[in-house]
């Protein structure tokens, strides 16, 4: 009588990194801030404009606030899903007070 043959479990990358569980949709939909050199900024997945001024704007991004604070700021691009920020920036403060 001759043994069968031990089949291992087809391999899959999606199992391996983890995405098999978890659907990829649940990466989409999360804020992220995106910083250029040359004086830009990409936001996406903002909520909502808390305060703005040419020196100061400050973003609701769901359960905590980005307040960016420079000179000459100004929304160029604010759409559904992407805002961009031009000017000088200065500086950049995380904190806690956005919707949940």
């Amino acid at each position: 009588m001759r043994a069968k043959k031990k089949r291992g479990e087809r391999y899959s990358f999606r199992r391996a990194m983890g995405l098999a569980t978890q659907p990829v949709r649940a990466l989409y939909g999360v804020p992220a801030l995106h910083v250029e050199c040359g004086g830009a900024l990409e936001i996406e997945n903002c909520r909502g404009i808390l305060q703005y001024d040419a020196q100061h704007l400050r973003l609701d991004m769901g359960g905590w606030t980005v307040t960016v604070e420079g000179d000459d700021l100004t929304v160029d691009n604010y759409q559904r899903a992407t805002m961009t920020v031009r000017g000088r920036v200065f500086s950049i403060h995380f904190g806690t007070g956005g919707t949940a």
